[in-house]
């Protein structure tokens, strides 16, 4: 996923070898041309500001405003997967066969010292299509704390892409009721970010356009396909369904839009067999914050937070991991604050798309599982006092062009899977 600015655009996956010259083209113009990569340091890479610039547990109590960190026990953690890891072919159609995600990765270099990206799979290279893979990612996720994923879910009109991951993996692997899933319609633009400028400047690849007869098809498919199946994820009984960009919606169908397309996916599900659906916004939704419920929405979240905070920033920065926290844990108590339906935080393990937009990349740098461990026991402090259920987000499980990954890496190991369960169960 992307999420820069705010995302207009979409990811993607990879690498520009093997495009066709017409996709590969980016419209970019002549001043935006990448100049050489400088390799100074960052100045907040080490000394005062890196120092002023870690999360630590004082920061983490300036934040909460408390040194007393509640510690409740019905938390249930939902994390973002990513499932662009495996062949699809609608993306082999575009950049060859047997092309992943995986392509860009290999292809990302490291831009100043002490820049520990890529990190690559500890486990190798994978095919998480594969059921025999899938199990593994399973027994790993629910062994550390994970009670479900919300998979990004990619349809444009009936063009899907990516689906494998749950229907040919997750959906077949033995071990599947371990690990509850549902799926967020990642409903932005798909472009070429194999690298861009930006996103805003990236070749469009599949536009995303919205009609209220199409959210009726995505009904009917994620109800025969999806919500009966034994581990969906439930939210007070009602199937979670969450759509990754309502600004999208309302850009292209107006507020009142929105409102009839969420109304659309009631009735197909009441008419379907699924009396009530569990509806949750994942961005995009500040000018309806305060009357979410009135337009038919049961919860909010965030997809990450440094993909705004860090996205926001000048293309190039270079900001410590713990301004983000900060900023991040601000806008969650902002958000709980505005927002007339429940909100969940969103806990990031770090930032850093530079496999994507190289040294335009804005980065989280200095990130590491201490840290993280403390944003997770911020968020777990903030649920505390919901009285509706109680849920944690992270991102993400496997965002590797994104650097929001927990699954097991060269440079951490497993250490972010052992915060998290050292977070939410101590």
């Amino acid at each position: 996923m992307k999420r820069r600015s705010f995302i207009t655009s979409a990811l993607g996956a990879g690498l520009a070898s093997g495009i066709p010259d017409s996709l590969a083209a980016q419209t970019l113009a002549s001043n935006h041309i990448a100049k050489p990569v400088f390799a100074s340091l960052p100045n907040a890479l080490v000394g005062e500001a890196a120092v002023d610039g870690y999360f630590t547990d004082q920061k983490l109590h300036e934040a909460l405003g408390t040194s007393t960190l509640a510690k409740p026990k019905d938390v249930q953690v939902v994390v973002y997967n990513f499932p662009s890891w495996h062949p699809s072919p609608f993306m082999e159609a575009r950049f060859g066969k047997g092309w992943t995600e995986f392509d860009a990765l290999r292809n990302a270099r490291p831009l100043f010292p002490g820049h520990t990206m890529p990190h690559y799979p500890l486990w190798g290279y994978y095919d998480e299509s594969d059921p025999v893979w899938a199990a593994k990612e399973v027994d790993l996720a629910a062994d550390h704390g994970v009670d479900a994923w919300l998979i990004d879910w990619y349809w444009h009109e009936g063009t899907q892409f990516y689906e494998e991951q749950l229907e040919q993996g997750l959906l077949k692997a033995p071990n599947r009721d371990r690990l509850k899933f549902a799926v967020m319609w990642a409903n932005h633009d798909w472009k070429n970010v194999y690298p861009a400028r930006s996103p805003d400047l990236a070749a469009p690849l599949l536009p995303q356009v919205h009609t209220l007869a199409d959210f009726e098809r995505v009904a009917d498919y994620c109800a025969e396909h999806y919500f009966s199946q034994s581990n969906y994820l439930h939210i007070d009984g009602a199937p979670l369904f969450a759509i990754f960009d309502a600004g999208k919606v309302i850009q292209q169908l107006g507020k009142d839009g929105l409102k009839r397309a969420l109304e659309t996916m009631r009735q197909r599900g009441a008419a379907l067999g699924f009396p009530r659906l569990h509806l949750q916004l994942c961005s995009g939704y500040d000018s309806i914050a305060g009357d979410l419920a009135a337009f038919g929405v049961d919860s909010a979240t965030q997809y990450g937070t440094f993909g705004w905070t860090y996205g926001a920033k000048p293309p190039g920065s270079r900001i410590p991991y713990g301004v983000g926290a900060s900023e991040g844990i601000a806008s969650w108590k902002a958000m709980r604050e505005k927002v007339s339906v429940p909100f969940y935080p969103c806990c990031q393990v770090g930032w850093d798309d530079s496999p994507r937009f190289e040294e335009f990349a804005s980065i989280a740098i200095n990130r590491s599982p201490d840290q993280f461990e403390r944003v997770v026991r911020a968020a777990r402090h903030i649920v505390a006092s919901d009285k509706h259920s109680k849920f944690i987000y992270v991102a993400a499980w496997n965002e590797w062009t994104e650097d929001h990954v927990l699954l097991p890496d060269t440079t951490w190991g497993y250490s972010y899977l052992e915060a998290l369960k050292r977070a939410i169960k101590d």
